[in-house]
């Protein structure tokens, strides 16, 4: 919580949508900032949106990537933020984020892998590191859930690429079970309900660093200590893993 400021409201965003937070702040000329645990802030100036920060994004991006998400616990505070200058471009932003939500729909399960004949050439964006991991096995939701605050930047980037034929979908992939909220990877209750499904699927590796990341959001939370000891004692359980044994 900021310094000075008074909680008003706190929730989950899949029960009150982001738009409906700043319609409520705009309606009552609220002043002070909405928190999205664990993504990012919003400040707002007598019920305008002013600054925006979501990771390494700021300002209309930051906007549209934080609505894109309909998962997450959120805290709205009164108080006196910095700065006086509004975000240009909300409703752009908020609008946006609904067709890119429509679009990763279409695209999450997509597998890709790049065009032998069209080597890659690097833009300097998002999609880069991406594209360097299609292996035509793992779902685009896989993989952008290793980079955690670019969705909305990689959905357009890879549509582009998919028109311009760098690269092709992967038809006839085996399924494998869904990814569990990959859409919302840093959000406190998905990440420890994708380790505890993980540590009951025996893959303890990957369920520790889910566990860990919600313990970084929550360090004296004993839900995820108690889930970090039944990993742990899962594990013991298991013994070896065979591949190292050899």
């Amino acid at each position: 919580m900021r310094p000075r400021s008074t909680e008003l409201l706190r929730g989950d965003l899949r029960d009150v949508s982001l738009v409906s937070l700043l319609q409520l702040a705009q309606v009552e000329a609220i002043s002070g900032w909405l928190r999205i645990e664990g993504r990012g802030d919003i400040s707002l100036l007598k019920g305008h949106v002013g600054t925006v920060a979501c990771g390494r994004l700021t300002g209309v991006e930051a906007l549209r990537e934080l609505a894109f998400h309909d998962r997450g616990r959120f805290v709205l505070a009164r108080g006196e933020p910095a700065g006086d200058r509004t975000c240009d471009n909300v409703p752009f932003a908020l609008m946006d984020a609904y067709r890119l939500r429509d679009e990763w729909k279409r695209l999450a399960d997509t597998v890709l892998r790049r065009v032998d004949d069209k080597p890659w050439k690097p833009t300097g964006g998002p999609f880069d590191p991406i594209v360097l991991e299609l292996d035509g096995h793992r779902t685009l939701a896989e993989l952008v859930d290793t980079h955690p605050g670019l969705t909305t930047l990689v959905i357009d980037a890879a549509l582009d690429a998919l028109r311009l034929g760098l690269v092709e979908r992967v038809h006839g992939v085996p399924r494998r079970p869904p990814p569990l909220a990959v859409v919302d990877s840093e959000d406190y209750d998905d990440l420890v309900d994708r380790g505890r499904e993980l540590t009951r699927r025996g893959e303890f590796d990957a369920a520790e660093a889910l566990l860990r990341r919600a313990l970084a959001r929550r360090p004296d939370d004993r839900a995820v200590q108690q889930n970090l000891r039944v990993l742990a004692r899962r594990r013991a359980e298991a013994g070896p893993d065979p591949e190292e044994v050899r």
